[in-house]
């Protein structure tokens, strides 16, 4: 008797499970998204409702019936689970079998190559990701670039790390290049910043070496199109500048926008009377991105791997089947229009532009999911046609870099480096880099 009423709990805490993820996916579906994107939840309706319907049955079987598909929905339910925690912490099977122990490094390999390097050179450190600011609500100063006149030490992506001098406001060019009129400007994030490449061959430098022109990049790894606006805004003030190029990259940009726009000083930058005055402020920035570095340090020393995972967001993505799901494709499909900011953003830079005399470039960068063989049939994987067609309803010059350089590729993946990575190899950017001059001419 107390077997039975033990497995029958069991059958209602199923029942209940399916039933309330049915009841969010309708919430989800029908008030969050007004049944505009019933296409992407109809896969949670149907496995949800089957669910639930399956574990209604399972009520009026006997119990040797039910004991069996209790357990054996018990068991698939953990080994969900655990395969959601190793693959998110990234657990090897093997050196959970290991007879040595295995501890966790006391610093990273980027850490270990900038104590290296400022042996010989004192001013060495890594590079800094702007948006890390975002939820620093307490800051009266939001830094769009890195540690000055540096050796920065950036990403890797292959053997070895991509190392280069910053200028005079941390980002990655020749300081020379600084003057009071430019040929040639780049926004966006670490695409324009030149990752993982060796330092000459991001994009700005190649156009910069082939046109002998003075070429800048304001690109910083993590940028997203209201860093960039700000970027835009305070150091190509009081400069002439004749082509303002501003790197889109499909994958992320948007996304980084969600968490942009919450910021109280980057919105400002809508306005176009407003500004940090970060060139007058370098010090300061210098002095708030080494503080930052040191406490980021001290943090990452006092953490071991797994400690470092644990922020907020954690206990939900491992919940929510998060890697899972993203495996088998589920999360894909969501079809939501380009936020409204977004095209505002880029109105706004184009008309900054037009008041400085300049040319304005939107560079479309595509990404390596874009040529895996499940998307090829997907025409608006990363709503592609929805920003073209802001680009196009607004006159704005289009330099889209997937059908000038990927589609003209048997192998599109080769573009990627060494295949595997998310950024492009340097002889790709060469290749875009050749693709913009003749563009512009």
């Amino acid at each position: 008797m107390k077997k039975n009423i033990f497995f029958q709990v069991f059958n209602y805490i199923f029942i209940f499970l399916f039933l309330s993820l049915l009841v969010y996916t309708f919430y989800r579906a029908e008030i969050v998204h007004n049944s505009n994107q019933l296409d992407y939840y109809l896969k949670y309706y149907v496995i949800f409702s089957l669910a639930l319907i399956f574990w209604i049955f399972v009520l009026i079987l006997n119990l040797e019936f039910k004991i069996f598909f209790i357990n054996s929905g018990i068991l698939i339910l953990l080994l969900l689970y655990v395969f959601e925690i190793v693959k998110f912490y990234n657990i090897s099977f093997m050196s959970l079998f290991s007879e040595k122990k295995i501890e966790t490094p006391l610093k990273s390999e980027k850490m270990i190559l900038v104590e290296q390097l400022d042996k010989k050179n004192k001013n060495t450190f890594p590079s800094i990701i702007p948006n890390i600011f975002l939820n620093k609500g307490d800051i009266n100063l939001f830094p769009l670039g890195g540690v000055s006149n540096a050796t920065t030490v950036f990403c890797k992506e292959g053997p070895k790390f991509s190392v280069y001098k910053s200028d005079r406001f941390g980002f990655n060019n020749p300081d020379n290049n600084w003057n009071s009129e430019i040929e040639n400007l780049f926004i966006g994030d670490s695409f324009a910043q030149g990752a993982c490449v060796k330092e000459g061959e991001d994009i700005a430098s190649q156009i910069r070496l082939s046109t002998k022109s003075k070429t800048l990049t304001l690109g910083m790894a993590g940028n997203g199109p209201l860093i960039e606006l700000a970027s835009l805004k305070e150091y190509s003030k009081n400069i002439k500048v004749k082509n303002i190029f501003w790197v889109y990259f499909e994958r992320n940009d948007l996304n980084d926008l969600k968490k942009e726009k919450k910021n109280k000083i980057l919105i400002k930058y809508l306005d176009r009377n407003f500004s940090q005055n970060l060139k007058e402020k370098q010090s300061i920035i210098d002095n708030i991105l080494k503080q930052n570095i040191i406490k980021e340090k001290k943090n990452f020393l006092s953490k071991n791997s797994i400690g470092d995972k644990k922020n907020k967001d954690v206990f939900q993505k491992i919940i929510r089947l998060k890697i899972l799901r993203d495996k088998l494709a589920l999360d894909r499909g969501l079809n939501l229009p380009v936020d409204s900011l977004f095209k505002e953003i880029i109105l706004n830079a184009k008309n900054y532009a037009n008041k400085k005399g300049s040319n304005f470039y939107f560079v479309y960068l595509p990404d390596k999911e874009t040529f895996k063989k499940h998307n090829l049939s997907k025409k608006n994987l990363f709503k592609k046609d929805q920003i073209l067609k802001i680009l196009e309803k607004n006159k704005i010059n289009l330099i889209d870099i997937q059908s000038l350089v990927f589609t003209k590729e048997e192998d599109p993946i080769s573009l990627f480096a060494h295949r595997t990575y998310g950024h492009y190899s340097a002889e790709t950017y060469s290749k875009i880099a050749a693709v913009i001059v003749d563009s512009i001419k």
